[in-house]
């Protein structure tokens, strides 16, 4: 009877111990609007990226801002501010454009140096913050990505694009 006892026991920790993991699976609600917005250090790697993370979001099921209000949102002060972490700005930003999501990247590139093949080797990162209309944080992540390219620029485009598929993939998981 005792075994029974621990082994319904076990059972029920490990079932539990899924339900959660499932949960924080599920971090991003799919309920609403998505903002995307990215920082970075060139209006290309932002391009990119947003046009990454973005496309990987409608993949997966989620509704994102469309580009028209999305670049009226870019334009408007309190953004700056959102990019840093401000709560009370994306709370403001979300309730004026109507967006229940904001995803908030920044994109981050180092100098592309030249490896032993003669060719450029390119590091960027990308760190991602998810934050929910009401202020509330719903998901956080840094992540990397390194390429090849005959080119210093071709090496650093590669690399931000790999970093910006890597945290759209880890985001939407």
């Amino acid at each position: 009877m005792k075994k029974a006892a621990r082994l319904f026991f076990a059972i029920a920790v490990l079932c539990a111990v899924c339900a959660v993991s499932s949960a924080a699976d599920a971090a991003i609600p799919k309920n609403g609007s998505i903002a995307v917005l990215v920082k970075g250090p060139s209006q290309q790697h932002v391009a990119s990226a947003t046009a990454i993370i973005t496309k990987q979001l409608i993949a997966s099921g989620y509704k994102v801002v469309d580009p028209k209000k999305l670049e009226q949102i870019r334009k408007n002060k309190a953004a700056a501010l959102a990019l840093d972490g401000n709560v009370e700005a994306i709370m403001k930003l979300s309730s004026q454009y109507g967006f229940s999501t904001l995803v908030a990247a920044q994109a981050e590139s180092g100098e592309p140096m030249i490896n032993e093949f003669k060719l450029y080797t390119g590091t960027s990162s990308v760190a991602v913050m998810v934050t929910g209309s009401n202020g509330a944080q719903l998901y956080a992540d840094t992540v990397s990505g390194k390429q090849v390219g005959y080119t210093q620029s071709e090496a650093a485009q590669k690399a931000l694009e790999a970093a910006a598929k890597l945290a759209a993939d880890r985001m939407t998981k």
